[in-house]
């Protein structure tokens, strides 16, 4: 199954139950979001994406001090951006605080814009 088709989603009770591997391994959300599980058993959020011809990664948080369902809030506010042409990495450098509020505007600004 395609990583983005939305069929194996990622639920609490999966990541709870997680054990850590020899190598890291990624359990895809879908739309490039995923849970890195390492091998001392910490559980990262990532989200892939690419912009100006370039992948990249941002990170998220840190499972279980940021859930499933405000890891899935970040990545919408990074696509948000994504799709308003800001790259949510160079937002997050400035502040992480900063990050959130710039996409919850561009969210807001889009939400205006529609008839």
């Amino acid at each position: 199954m395609h990583q983005n088709s939305g069929g194996n989603m990622l639920t609490d009770a999966k990541i709870r139950m997680l054990k850590p591997l020899r190598s890291p391994r990624k359990l895809f959300d879908g739309r490039g979001l995923y849970l890195l599980v390492a091998p001392n058993g910490g559980r990262y959020w990532r989200y892939n994406y690419r912009i100006d011809g370039k992948f990249k990664t941002l990170a998220l948080g840190i499972y279980p001090d940021v859930p499933l369902a405000k890891a899935r809030v970040r990545h919408l506010l990074a696509r948000q951006l994504l799709a308003d042409g800001i790259d949510p990495s160079v937002v997050k450098k400035v502040g992480g605080k900063r990050f959130e509020s710039a996409a919850l505007e561009s969210l807001r600004s889009n939400a205006s814009d529609r008839p």
